[in-house]
């Protein structure tokens, strides 16, 4: 039997058991398959960014994976190795020193994803604990380090930007402490560099003046340090995009 579809003007062989003249329609069929995948797309990337909130990773890191790292150079790809062992349960810490753009975030948010852990900058941390001080604090400070103590995997970005105060020594001192007797997991990111290779023999630059000795002597014990060198990735890839626009 022959029907009439009035959306799309055609005309079909339909089928029996239908509660619309026209619901076999193969077009309509196809615009209903469309929605469908298209509300299952929706619900996996709000899924997917809900994750990806609770991890504390940014949009810019959404997609960032082992397998998507563009590793250029030997260094890179012993660093690419490294953090994969840390995701085998081989490394327990690893320390991440090297210049903006050069891909220490990508792989410590690759690493993340892995664990289900959260990575902050060393100002957010300082920033939600000092705010544990006022009146109208929802939290106290023992339950903040606590948490980011029992953090599957915590990554700790950009230490060195903020002063370096002896709180935040002693907050450190304390997180890093209790994560390696539990064996747990950790990344530390710096734009410094380490005091054993200050050309100055010490300087406001170097590392170590952020973390205090104890802390560094519990990184090295079971800790590897990776140098990340070479030019600001996300320089040349602007570089790129703009010589690009302009051909």
């Amino acid at each position: 039997m022959l029907a009439h579809c009035p959306i799309h003007d055609i005309d079909f062989e339909n089928q029996p058991g239908g509660t619309r003249f026209y619901e076999h329609c193969p077009e309509c069929q196809k615009e209903a398959k469309a929605r469908e995948v298209s509300r299952e797309l929706e619900r996996v990337n709000e899924n997917m960014a809900a994750e990806l909130k609770a991890m504390n990773i940014e949009p810019e890191y959404r997609h960032a994976t082992l397998g998507n790292f563009y590793a250029a150079t030997s260094e890179l790809k012993k660093n690419v190795e490294q953090v994969q062992k840390l995701i085998e349960g081989k490394i327990r810490e690893l320390v991440m020193i090297g210049k903006n753009g050069t891909g220490k975030t990508h792989l410590a948010v690759a690493a993340v994803k892995d664990f289900r852990g959260k990575i902050f900058s060393m100002y957010e941390i300082s920033t939600r604990i000092r705010s544990t001080y006022t009146q109208r604090a929802k939290e106290d400070e023992l339950s903040v380090v606590d948490e980011l103590a029992r953090t599957p995997l915590l990554v700790i970005d950009e230490i060195g930007r903020t002063k370096g105060s002896g709180a935040e020594l002693d907050w450190l001192s304390y997180i890093i402490d209790k994560r390696h007797v539990r064996n747990i997991p950790t990344i530390l990111i710096s734009n410094k560099h380490l005091k054993k290779n200050c050309p100055e023999g010490g300087c406001l630059n170097c590392f170590d003046n952020y973390i205090g000795e104890d802390v560094m002597s519990r990184l090295f014990e079971d800790g590897l340090v990776l140098h990340f060198s070479g030019d600001d990735y996300r320089k040349k890839k602007a570089g790129a995009r703009l010589a690009k626009e302009h051909v």
